[in-house]
């Protein structure tokens, strides 16, 4: 029998470590770096991305020429890595560098069929005179990479015409430029960076101006590739619904004439283990070779042939997480907190773990299935301990914690996961998890709030608002805007962390207050955590005890304070201000 296809998508690379084996790749029909041309990659991308220092190195150039390297706020910003510095595109010496080392490249490694010419990871592109004039003719940052990169391949494809060059279309490049096109024999690979990850392309507001990007970039480049994020990049272990962009988008490219997706995914260190990663990543090979397979027909094989008889309750699992986010007010990225997502409520994790209790229970007898099943599960287990770890006992109480933190070990160590997340980044970080978990920290949920009230140009920080001079739970107050607002009771135990942003309207450029009372048998030192979005200051007892007029991400115990505090009844205010984004803190009690 003679069965010949050709796949819609020219370059099908897959960002999960489960599809990293050979074997696997081939069997699947991956044409990866990892694959080799005797196997039939055909597909090598040389270096792999990020390439502006390997294409001028700051080591050998940077204290001898900072002029090569990108100006910022009039400095030159030149980096030890390739994340946060870039190269001045318009300097000719750096042209002339950055051509020979291509040239270099396309020598040394014969057995690449495209050679990347990226920006470095982060932002710093260049605001010298030259740069910003292009830019600012074009319109956006990719004015000045585009001319950089055209005059590349321009001498490239007078020696070597069938060469061809890639470089990223990402965050300050997305923008297409409106004049300068790129040359024939430039590829864009442009990034789906950091939008809605609930809904598919084309089916949320959120998508509209990338979509309308996408249309622009392939309008006017001969060739698009496209790389996408399909995982929450600071915790791979968590729940991420997204089944239903990865279902419909694979297509939606190819009806856009992309001619490749890299998916970038739960990249877990060693063997994998990341939320459903075989999964995602059997269902992107079929689809990136024929996107007009059916992908939930595809769900439903692997999971009926993965899991056997406990199938019915991991497919209930799936489809119960990806129903409560198709509503449109749904929405979740690839850096989106556990706080912050709609479908992690208490009532939907006790369901999750209820299904899989049953899972277990009828896969107990074969233990390879079981494992498979555990697995599976892992990401209900990450959920509940991290909640707990934040004070969110109604996931997991103090009694059940132990047993359940022993299972999260064990299964860790069952499937050699030693990272849950980006590897430099904290949460992903096992050891500092579980210490997180084992804390005996008590986090302090009853409090007293009001406000907001004005903090333009964060002049509220430092304003002594009604509220500091004094408590009393009838009085009522004029807050921003003239708005009313008094002392409302709140408690919590499926979280420790205060989310003001929740109660609180308007929630930007404001301050507001939390207030509680406490009573302890003795006069003593006692020694408190503060985390906080954005700044903060704590008084016990009237005593002014922690400023902090910082912008930052809450985690628990930020700042760590010693008090004395008095035989019988104390006194806590908190202030928390808030200058964009999320709003809100932690407050332990630390043992």
């Amino acid at each position: 029998m003679e069965d010949r296809q050709k796949p819609v998508m020219e370059a099908r690379q897959i960002s999960y470590r489960e599809a990293y084996d050979v074997n696997w790749s081939l069997h699947n029909r991956i044409n990866s770096n990892l694959m080799p041309d005797s196997l039939g990659s055909g597909n090598i991308a040389y270096p792999f991305v990020h390439t502006f220092y390997a294409l001028v190195s700051p080591q050998k150039y940077g204290k001898t020429h900072p002029e090569y390297f990108s100006e910022v706020d009039g400095k030159r910003l030149i980096k030890e890595t390739n994340t946060g510095g870039q190269l001045c595109l318009t300097n000719p010496e750096v042209v002339k560098i950055a051509t020979a080392t291509v040239f270099e490249w396309i020598k040394t490694h014969p057995e690449a069929s495209v050679y990347t010419v990226d920006q470095n990871d982060g932002e710093g592109h260049c605001e010298c005179t030259n740069c910003k004039k292009i830019d600012d003719q074009e319109g956006s940052y990719s004015g000045t990479l585009i001319h950089f990169v055209n005059q590349i391949a321009d001498s490239v494809a007078k020696v070597y015409p069938e060469v061809k060059l890639q470089t990223l279309a990402y965050a300050y490049t997305e923008i297409p430029p409106k004049n300068i096109r790129p040359a024939k024999n430039v590829i864009i690979r442009l990034c789906h960076y950091d939008y809605c990850s609930a809904h598919p392309l084309g089916q949320c507001d959120n998508h509209k101006v990338y979509v309308e990007r996408l249309d622009q970039w392939s309008k006017i480049a001969s060739q698009v590739t496209i790389w996408d994020y399909y995982t929450n990049f600071e915790r791979y272990l968590l729940p991420f619904p997204n089944f239903e962009t990865l279902k419909h988008d694979v297509k939606f490219y190819a009806d856009r004439k992309a001619i490749g997706l890299f998916p970038e995914g739960n990249n877990v260190s060693d063997n994998g283990g990341g939320e459903f990663s075989e999964l995602r990543a059997w269902i992107f090979s079929q689809l990136l070779w024929n996107p007009e397979r059916d992908a939930q027909a595809l769900i439903d094989e692997f999971v009926q042939n993965v899991y056997g008889p406990a199938a019915p309750y991991v497919s209930e699992y799936i489809k119960m997480m990806h129903e409560q986010v198709k509503p449109k007010s749904a929405y979740f990225s690839i850096w989106t907190d556990p706080e912050d997502v709609n479908y992690l409520g208490l009532e939907t994790i006790q369901k999750a773990d209820s299904l899989f209790s049953m899972a277990k229970a009828i896969a107990k007898k074969d233990t390879a299935l079981y494992k498979r099943v555990e697995l599976a599960y892992l990401p209900v287990l990450y959920t509940r301990l991290y909640f707990y770890a934040t004070g969110g006992t109604a996931y997991l109480s103090r009694e059940q914690m132990p047993e359940a933190l022993a299972a999260f070990k064990r299964i860790l160590a069952a499937n050699s996961i030693t990272s849950m997340g980006v590897v430099e980044l904290e949460p992903g970080n096992i050891p500092n998890f579980i210490k997180s978990v084992e804390s005996s920290d008590r986090f302090i949920k009853d409090w007293w709030l009001t406000g907001p009230f004005d903090n333009e140009n964060r002049k509220g920080f430092d304003t002594i608002y009604a509220p500091e001079k004094g408590f009393d739970s009838t009085a009522v107050f004029t807050g921003k805007n003239s708005i009313q607002t008094k002392w409302t009771r709140y408690n919590s135990n499926e979280s420790g962390y205060i989310d003001l942003a929740k109660m609180f309207n308007p929630k930007k450029n404001v301050v507001s207050y939390a207030y509680r009372k406490f009573e302890s048998p003795v006069a003593r030192k006692m020694q408190f955590g503060v985390g906080s979005n954005d700044g903060v200051k704590v008084w016990v007892n009237g005593k002014l005890e922690l400023s902090r007029p910082v912008l930052r991400a809450a985690k628990p115990n930020d700042d760590v304070i010693t008090v004395a505090v008095k035989k019988g009844a104390n006194t806590i205010l908190v202030k928390v201000d808030q200058l964009g984004n999320k709003w809100g803190f932690y407050f332990t009690e630390r043992n």
